[in-house]
Parts: structure tokens; C-alpha cells; sequence
């Protein structure tokens, strides 16, 4: 993770606002809040992370982390961590070339401490939880990531992250946000949390080319496949929809 002298907010790509996008999907009025997501090869930074691969797309995530709502939280990073450990145990495996994860491991970044210090960690760790859904998704072996700071204000962040899909590091930020929001206010979070990605994998699986479109036709197949009742179904596909997964 670099903080950058000058930060990457001036890369242009489509983006894609986050205003009402998920109004019926994850809610964004929180101490995580996504203002902007865009999909590109982003060649002005690529020298800040040696292992981007070459002319490799990537989803820019535009972060900003309120610090005194996370404050009232009951977890620190290291139970946040842990926490993460146990729902996403792929996690061990990535490699960090700001020892993020030892840190967190060894108690060293254990409680809140300087407020930027704390910020930055947080918009490291959801850079890396991005590229874990992803991987499940779709099924990469390697995905490469950075977080920039921004000088000003100082709680903004530009996540950048290796994407072959927009549509999967789209769902993969809302996702992500959404499930650090729960862990540091210190909610708990089941495994059935995690359906909206099984199915996104499952969806992913049949057509990876295209957004699938006509979705509902196949949640009698669905229902089946997974062991779920319509009425589960349903809402995530409508989630998914929010986020330009699929088309309803």
C-alpha cells in the first residue's frame, strides 16, 4: 500500500455512480461509503505495484472511510480480521508487501489507534477482500492490487484492483463494503451471507462472457441446484440486478 504524492483521482474512465445504485441491494450511508466505481487498464499506475500484469484491466474503487462512526464500533482490527479469517480462509494465502496481515496476526495493529493510520488500514483491507471475492467468482489463480491515498481529504482512498469483469468488481465492492461495515460495528455474520456470491459464482459459471439476462427463468433450477426456497432466491437476484450482474 503507497500513498502516492499524486493521487489517482484524475485517470479518466467511465464511472459508474454509486448514488442509487443499490438502493435495494447494500446500503452505502455508512462509515464505508463508495462514491464511484470505473473499469479500466489504468497504465498511469501501473509502476506503484510491480505484479500488475501488462495491459491488464482493473475496477477503481473511490473510498472514503468516516472514522468517527467506526470509533463507536465494537471490534477492533484484529477481531475484524479474524473475523474475516473464518469467513473467507482464502485470505491467508495473499501476499502483502505492507505486512498488513502480520500485523493484524500479531496483535500489532490490534486497536484503533492514529486516526489515518487506521483509515488506511481499513480501505487496505477491503482492496483485499475485493480480490478474494473475485477469485471465487471467477475463478482467477492471481489478481494483484493498490490502495492510494489521497492527500486531501485525507479519508479518501483509490482502490485499484486487477478485473477481468466489471460486473464481478462491481458486486465484489458492494460486497466487501457491506461486509466490513457489519464486522467493525461488530455484528456477526453467517455463512448464508455469503449466497449472494455462490450464486454469483453459479451464474458466472453458466456464461461467462455476458450479463445474464433472464435470470428468473432459472430459479426453479436454482432452488434445486442449492437447496433454497423461491422466496430466498428471489432477493438475491434482485441484488444482483442492482449491482448489473444480471437483468431481470
Amino acid at each position: 500500500m503507497k500513498r502516492p504524492s499524486h493521487p489517482a483521482d484524475k485517470i479518466k474512465a467511465e464511472p459508474l455512480k454509486a448514488d442509487k445504485l443499490v438502493e435495494d441491494g447494500f446500503p452505502l450511508s455508512d462509515f464505508l461509503d463508495i462514491k464511484e466505481i470505473s473499469y479500466g487498464e489504468f497504465r498511469e499506475i501501473s509502476d506503484l505495484n510491480p505484479r500488475f500484469r501488462a495491459g491488464s484491466r482493473k475496477v477503481k474503487v473511490v473510498l472514503e472511510v468516516h472514522a468517527p462512526e467506526v470509533d463507536a464500533g465494537q471490534a477492533d482490527l484484529s477481531s475484524v480480521f479474524a473475523g474475516l479469517n473464518h469467513l473467507l480462509p482464502s485470505l491467508e494465502r495473499h501476499q502483502c508487501g505492507e505486512n498488513l496481515f502480520d500485523d493484524l496476526k500479531s496483535g500489532k495493529k490490534g486497536s484503533f489507534g492514529e486516526q489515518l493510520e487506521r483509515i488506511t488500514d481499513i480501505a487496505h483491507i477491503m482492496e483485499h477482500v475485493i480480490i478474494d471475492l473475485q477469485s471465487k467468482i471467477t475463478g482467477m489463480n492471481t489478481c494483484s492490487g493498490i490502495t492510494c491515498g489521497y492527500k486531501e481529504p485525507n479519508n479518501r482512498f483509490d482502490l485499484f484492483v486487477e478485473c477481468k469483469d466489471k460486473r464481478v468488481g462491481v458486486l465484489s465492492a458492494f460486497f466487501a463494503a457491506d461486509l466490513l461495515k457489519r464486522l467493525l460495528s461488530g455484528r456477526g455474520v453467517s455463512r448464508r451471507y455469503f449466497a449472494l456470491i455462490d450464486l454469483a459464482k453459479y451464474i458466472y459459471g453458466r456464461d461467462p462472457q455476458r450479463p445474464a439476462a433472464g435470470v428468473e427463468n432459472l430459479i426453479p433450477q436454482i432452488s434445486s441446484e442449492f437447496g433454497w426456497r423461491r422466496a430466498f432466491v428471489l432477493p438475491l437476484l434482485k441484488t444482483l440486478d442492482n449491482c448489473g450482474f444480471v437483468t431481470l
